[in-house]
């Protein structure tokens, strides 16, 4: 700043005294007179030259006083200028935004750290049981379930935090296609079937011709998690109401359940990383509290917007509006 407020001086002042000579040089009528003008407009030029470097260090001292001393944590109380608010205010953003990544960041690895240690210390547990004697023969089978559904529960896990990453690389859609949403609603509702009659719940399927731009793979997935938890956070004898059309902002896709409901306080962070609104349920269904960021994350990537609309006690509706195909 002071390098520019100096040559901003100097030329401004240089090119007055240039344009006083020239004036002044076409006036005078002798030789002597010019000659002393141009001699006094040299002077008052190497004059100007280091008065303006003096200058324009003492205007940037004073213009860069509150700029230094502002809380970019307190900007309200700032006294900065007008015009560097908008600039102060992107900064902070910046920095707002820096400070709540490197917290999930911190809080993903702490998470993910405890759900890798929980199967990994049940299968050690059960493994150095048998290796040394210590299983009875009867209790060996039921061991090697044990371990069998803990080895399961973690490859799951490690596939989840793998799509993430994948995801979490770019919003561009890979090899996108033109998808019936409704066939592969469908065929989500098939390999669910037989978990919602475990529970006995009946899922009522309304559906149009839906045809949307996307990945196959990655609409499939949001699909299958978003019934998948309809029915884990349902309750038993319970209802699904999933619908899949047009709608005047585009091409809608809702699951509607009559289960446990979603506290209005955490119906934003249900989208967050191993979030999990009910621990104790969350710990009986399984899952590894990955599911809805992945959601989250396939909505971003087809432009795809996600609302929920939920009562406990009552049930929670999701609704995934995809934009129109044309």
């Amino acid at each position: 700043m002071k390098k520019e407020i100096s040559l901003t001086l100097r030329i401004f002042a240089i090119s007055a005294v240039a344009v006083s000579a020239a004036v002044i040089f076409a006036v005078c009528g002798n030789a002597v007179c010019r000659i002393a003008s141009l001699i006094t407009a040299a002077v008052i030029s190497i004059a100007v030259f280091f008065l303006a470097e003096t200058v324009s260090s003492a205007l940037t001292t004073r213009l860069m006083k509150p700029v230094n001393d502002a809380d970019i944590n307190n900007l309200a109380s700032a006294e900065i200028y007008d015009e560097m608010k908008p600039f102060f205010k992107h900064i902070s953003d910046e920095h707002e935004e820096k400070a709540k990544s490197e917290k999930m960041r911190r809080e993903f690895t702490a998470n993910v750290s405890h759900e890798l240690k929980t199967p990994l210390t049940t299968i050690s547990g059960y493994a150095q049981m048998i290796n040394n004697g210590m299983a009875k023969s009867e209790d060996i089978s039921d061991f090697c379930v044990k371990i069998e559904k803990e080895s399961q529960r973690l490859l799951t896990l490690i596939d989840d935090i793998i799509n993430l990453s994948n995801l979490d690389e770019g919003t561009q859609i890979e090899k996108a296609e033109e998808i019936d949403l409704s066939e592969i609603t469908g065929d989500a509702i098939c390999l669910l079937e037989k978990a919602a009659k475990e529970r006995n719940i009946q899922i009522f399927y309304s559906k149009t011709p839906a045809v949307i731009m996307g990945n196959s793979t990655l609409i499939s997935e949001l699909v299958y998690n978003l019934i998948d938890n309809a029915i884990k956070y349902n309750r038993e004898n319970g209802r699904i109401r999933v619908f899949v059309g047009e709608t005047a902002d585009g091409v809608e896709f809702s699951v509607k359940d009559t289960g446990i409901g979603i506290p209005k306080e955490d119906t934003e962070r249900i989208f967050e990383r191993f979030y999990r609104v009910d621990k104790s349920h969350s710990k009986k269904v399984g899952g590894t509290g990955l599911g809805l960021s992945i959601v989250k994350h396939i909505c971003a990537c087809h432009n795809a917007q996600i609302r929920v609309k939920s009562t406990v006690g009552r049930g929670t509706t999701m609704y995934v509006t995809f934009p129109p195909l044309r």
